[in-house]
């Protein structure tokens, strides 16, 4: 790959075949250098993309590739949105009932809906489960006849994500996703949901004549959109007031938050969509084409912390065998930070019985264990060496940090290439001929499937001293 200064040096060599140009040049006229200054950036530029691009069949480099990739996938930018319990005590006299669809608000503003109801005997308290949603619509109205029609799904106006999304026609009859299309037979009433490589959302069609329903010119459809806010932090006992009083009950109950039990996820970031890309594209959620589990769960809760999925084979070369270990699943995993275990225990559980219910479902707890690292580096006198320092616990970090993805997998390697790769591209200071650094890991025994594996800071020691030479010296 060339850079600038290889095209600016070509300028140079070559500058003098036009004499009266050159003057120019060699007097810095800006009118001179600061076209051939562009130019020779732009070559630099597309020099950087024509490398990128030889190596993007092997591995996938640009968020634009992540992007198109994930929505070859049907990974849709979609949020997840926030579970909660909240406590609803009564003062009343009589029993009161929180119904399920009641709207509710936190001290932040996000609105909730009901989704478990609760009847609260008088003096007494209980609990219901409230999502933090809302709902909006748009009518559409088929333009032209044609296979596998698309709808735009237009983004929330007030910046939020998109959590779910059902379609019906003007008759009121209900749609069913049918993701893909699969199993899917001539004139079903199903759609899909698709997105593309600028992640934009769509409802589409089927295939009239080939593989679901392909609408009518005119034929006028109901979509309905919900919308959350994502990742959003509450505290436990925050209060919750109902939007609207709508009867003297109303005003004499007190909610407060219990406890969250699904924390929110924005969707997925390039960080993210990244590692998920790496799997084989070739995946459906069900027993039939399914071959990970891991990205089966990844996919459809986001956020985690720690997941590492495995089967009798592994876990019986780590621990003693067992009849209770044949045709088993066993799943580790950490919630994010507020998310209640036993909540994603149960949502992890219907996802794998959806997919293949043959499987038995064990969950075993995951074991933290810090990954121990040096990094000693000597840099020239000119760079201060509390600004390099924080510049490497930095860098090292956001590979191998407690909220990286690449430590969310279970069984994963940390690979020393990686780390020099990333210190030599991010930190200026170790680029000079001035510069020199190592890199230890402290050796892995006895590694299991549950170890929940990162660095933190107290666990990566950085040392960097002044060299004695400046850069581009030759001697003392």
């Amino acid at each position: 790959m060339y850079s600038k200064s290889d095209f600016d040096t070509a300028v140079e060599n070559t500058i003098d075949n036009y004499p009266t140009v050159a003057a120019r040049y060699k007097t810095g006229d800006p009118t001179v250098t600061a076209l051939i200054g562009s130019v020779t950036q732009i070559a630099a530029m597309l020099s950087q993309q024509i490398e990128i691009e030889g190596i993007e069949a092997f591995e996938k480099v640009r968020d634009a590739t992540i992007l198109a990739d994930a929505a070859v996938r049907g990974l849709v930018p979609q949020g997840i949105p926030t579970r909660v319990s909240v406590n609803v005590a009564n003062s009343d006299v009589n029993p009161y009932t929180l119904a399920a669809g009641r709207t509710l608000s936190d001290a932040g503003g996000n609105d909730y809906v009901v989704d478990t109801p609760v009847t609260v005997a008088a003096g007494e308290s209980g609990t219901a489960q409230c999502l933090q949603q809302t709902t909006r619509n748009i009518t559409h109205t088929v333009t032209t006849s044609q296979p596998f029609y698309m709808i735009p799904v237009p983004p929330a106006a007030d910046g939020s994500f998109i959590a779910g999304i059902s379609v019906a026609d003007s008759a009121g009859n209900e749609f069913t996703y049918a993701p893909g299309f699969t199993n899917i037979s001539n004139g079903q009433q199903v759609y899909t949901v698709e997105v593309d490589e600028y992640q934009n959302i769509f409802v589409k069609f089927g295939y009239g004549g080939v593989v679901g329903y392909q609408p009518a010119a005119g034929e006028v459809f109901n979509v309905t959109i919900v919308d959350t806010a994502g990742d959003i932090t509450i505290a436990t006992g925050s209060p919750f007031s109902l939007d609207n009083i709508e009867t003297p009950q109303d005003s004499l109950v007190k909610l407060t938050l219990a406890t969250v039990l699904i924390q929110g996820q924005d969707p997925m970031d390039i960080a993210t969509l990244r590692e998920l890309c790496k799997y084989p594209a070739a995946y459906d959620s069900n027993a039939v084409y399914l071959g990970e589990f891991d990205y089966l769960i990844r996919r459809n809760v986001p956020g985690l912390l720690f997941l590492s999925v495995w089967n009798e084979q592994v876990e019986e070369a780590v621990r003693e065998a067992s009849e209770d270990n044949i045709n088993k699943l066993f799943i580790s995993f950490v919630p994010p930070v507020g998310g209640d275990q036993a909540a994603y225990e149960a949502q992890i559980t219907a996802l794998i019985q959806g997919a293949d219910d043959s499987y038995k479902i064990g969950f075993v707890a995951a074991n933290v264990v810090k990954i121990v690292a040096s990094v000693d580096a000597t840099i020239a006198r000119v760079y201060d060496q509390t600004a390099v320092t924080q510049q490497i616990v930095d860098v090292v970090l956001a590979q191998y940090g407690q909220t990286a993805p690449a430590v969310t997998f279970g069984q994963f390697t940390v690979q020393n290439k990686v780390i020099n790769q990333l210190l030599r591209a991010n930190v200026p200071a170790l680029q000079d001929s001035a510069s020199d650094y190592s890199v230890t890991l402290a050796p892995v025994t006895d590694q299991k499937p549950e170890d929940y594996r990162y660095m933190d800071a107290t666990s990566l020691t950085v040392t960097v001293t002044l060299s004695k030479y400046t850069a581009g010296s030759w001697g003392v």
